[in-house]
């Protein structure tokens, strides 16, 4: 059985669709795994190099979860691929201790939030602040929360910002950058805007 085929029928228990290929171009990893778009929807696209073996190492068909071990000689690496509330997704997964779905999901817990209530929003987990007053509260709505440079952002529907640090963005600095360093670059260069 080849991989292809192999994945194919454990990415069909879970409802999803995969495509195996080689390593794209410019990819500097040995294994790559997005969620394109065909024209029958989503599709997994794991792009790896011949020497790297994919194990799948638990599939949760009522959830639509899978767990995927790629294993480069002695090193390993797990992936949880699954279903959120609308798109298929793929996040690495950390440590040694992940053997199931179940695991998958506790390790990408962060451990700022142990032991406290939580509501999880793809990758973000948002905790409810003691002490709040309704009156400084400014409430935000379909906030676009992202991780930065080339990450797909998540719309929140409503929430809360308190501290921080004030940020321009603009099409050089997509993530932001600090109010004092944009008033500089806009005076060296005012088509920087």
């Amino acid at each position: 059985m080849t991989t292809q085929e192999y994945l194919c029928r454990h990415f069909a228990r879970m409802g999803a669709r995969v495509v195996v290929r080689g390593p794209r171009l410019r990819q500097r990893t040995k294994i790559a795994i997005d969620v394109g778009r065909d024209r029958s929807g989503e599709v997994f696209v794991i792009g790896c190099q011949d020497e790297v073996a994919i194990e799948v190492i638990d599939v949760q068909p009522r959830s639509h979860h899978l767990v995927l071990m790629v294993r480069d000689g002695t090193e390993k690496h797990k992936f949880l691929l699954g279903r959120d509330e609308r798109h298929w997704f793929a996040a690495a997964v950390p440590g040694d201790s992940v053997r199931d779905v179940r695991t998958a999901i506790t390790s990408l817990r962060p451990t700022e939030i142990e032991g406290r209530e939580a509501i999880r929003q793809g990758e973000w987990f948002f905790v409810p602040e003691p002490g709040l007053n309704d009156k400084d509260a400014v409430i935000l709505r379909n906030e676009p929360l992202s991780r930065g440079g080339g990450s797909k952002p998540h719309v929140c529907a409503q929430t809360m910002r308190k501290g921080g640090d004030a940020v321009m963005v603009c099409s050089r600095y997509p993530t932001g950058i600090a109010i004092g360093e944009y008033q500089k670059l806009i005076a060296r260069n005012p088509e920087a805007r």
